[in-house]
């Protein structure tokens, strides 16, 4: 099994995994700012992997399809464990977080499986709000609390947690490629990493 990590793309969505679990283990230890930071470079990788995946024609049939198991096994870590986890850390594992950290968990997975069977639409668009996008919305949250505190920011985490996983199940139509998602992506991961970074610095 192991030598399928010698191919390219597999060797990125590897770097992901280990980026996500690092991004798991400082919210453990109370650095939410980092936490997020490692989530967002996770989600760098997985756009990277695919990239790579496509430029690879040599690539057998066996790897591509062992490759995009991983990739959105990947995908489910960082995109919706890591973020269950950062609301159950961070609201110190109470039973309101607990169910807020299953429906991210379930209304994540669901997603993925809807879309490895079903993929994007003809148009080249997803349904419902990608995974993602939950990382953008804590950095957000974590940075502008730095300058801006915000209140009962655990209340609040719970309850975007909610929303966030009915978007995830939405039917709204959403950009699922291209190269204008991938450069906002690459610019919000960069811009909210300096800025939970600095925030973390100045603390």
């Amino acid at each position: 099994m192991i030598r399928y990590l010698f191919d390219a793309a597999n060797a990125v969505t590897a770097l992901g995994l280990i980026f996500a679990m690092t991004a798991i283990y400082f919210v453990l230890v109370d650095h939410f700012d980092v936490g997020i930071c490692f989530a967002l470079w996770a989600l760098l990788a997985d756009d990277a992997d695919g990239m790579i995946a496509k430029s690879s024609p040599n690539r057998t049939a066996v790897t591509a399809q062992i490759g995009g198991a991983f990739d959105g096994l990947a995908d489910l870590v960082y995109a919706a464990v890591f973020p269950a986890i950062l609301v159950l850390s961070f609201n110190a594992f109470s039973f309101p977080a607990f169910l807020a950290a299953v429906c991210l968990v379930l209304s994540g997975a669901l997603r993925l499986s809807h879309f490895l069977t079903f993929g994007l639409d003809a148009d080249g668009f997803g349904r419902g709000l990608p995974l993602n996008n939950d990382l953008f919305v804590l950095a957000l949250l974590f940075a502008a609390n730095h300058y801006f505190p915000i209140q009962s920011l655990g209340t609040l985490l719970i309850g975007v947690a909610f929303i966030l996983s009915i978007l995830h199940l939405s039917t709204f139509k959403f950009p699922g490629t291209g190269n204008k998602l991938r450069l906002t992506n690459l610019t919000l991961a960069v811009v909210g990493s300096i800025w939970l970074l600095a925030g973390e610095l100045g603390k």
